[in-house]
């Protein structure tokens, strides 16, 4: 039989303790992500942007290649669709980049104040429904999404969202009539140690040890410049690509202008 660990436990104590570490490493890997790209963001844009214009030029180059070595001339909507079918997942990465640039400028700092309010809002709703501990959380569709909310709010430090969660979670759970007074826990050592894995993973990967770049006014400076000259070797090389396509277009093969 399974052992169970109730609440009163020493070993409950440590898995709901971990649980807590475990969120607030989460909370604080995607705040330096925020921090990260609001520092780097408009120059890792610009990057990539010279990046993907590269790869867009290598791939016509070689699309063209392929059809002058066939003798077949170069068709400019099939070029077009072939392209755009090619650059589809760049440009969706770009997209996403831009994204979060944009979310990233729209997060206020919150106040030390405000911060200690959020967890010990969040410390209370945890004990109250997180899905780890309550498996009805997990199992009820409106739970488990109020479940979702409450860790969106908390990581992106929202007090008025999740103090406004706190109240309709009291509501729900009343409504519910799930019982989330009783709490029992099988596998609670397996679990632990589960925990303790993934916040050491995420203490020593990024985001997370972007901290010590972002704390150091000397790599901020020396990751700048190394992005702009990554912005110079992309836009000399996209000159090149782009000579030798003209080129190769005025020489080695024929483009039919079809509408």
């Amino acid at each position: 039989m399974t052992d169970l660990v109730k609440s009163s436990d020493d070993l409950y104590r440590r898995y709901e303790k971990l649980l807590l570490e475990r969120d607030r490493y989460r909370r604080l890997a995607e705040e330096y992500y925020r921090e990260y790209i609001r520092e780097f963001g408009s120059l890792m844009i610009e990057a990539f942007q010279k990046k993907i214009s590269c790869i867009e030029k290598k791939k016509s180059l070689a699309y063209c290649q392929v059809r002058a070595n066939v003798g077949e001339s170069v068709d400019r909507n099939a070029l077009r669709d072939y392209i755009a079918a090619e650059m589809s997942e760049y440009n969706k990465r770009l997209q996403k980049m831009i994204n979060d640039v944009e979310a990233s400028k729209s997060l206020g700092e919150v106040c030390e104040s405000d911060l200690m309010k959020i967890k010990h809002i969040y410390r209370k709703l945890v004990k109250k429904f997180h899905p780890d501990m309550f498996p009805a959380t997990a199992e009820n569709e409106k739970l488990f999404e109020l479940w979702n909310r409450v860790v969106d709010a908390y990581r992106r430090n929202d007090l008025k969202e999740i103090s406004e969660l706190e109240v309709v979670v009291s509501k729900v759970l009343e409504s519910e009539g799930a019982n989330y007074d009783k709490i029992e826990i099988s596998n609670v050592e397996r679990r632990i140690g589960a925990l303790e894995k993934e916040i050491d993973a995420i203490i020593s990967t990024d985001p997370y040890r972007y901290k010590e770049l972002l704390e150091d006014e000397a790599l901020i400076a020396e990751k700048k410049d190394e992005l702009q000259r990554e912005i110079e070797e992309y836009a000399a090389y996209e000159e090149e690509l782009q000579s030798l396509l003209e080129t190769f277009l005025m020489n080695g093969a024929i483009i039919r202008w079809e509408n």
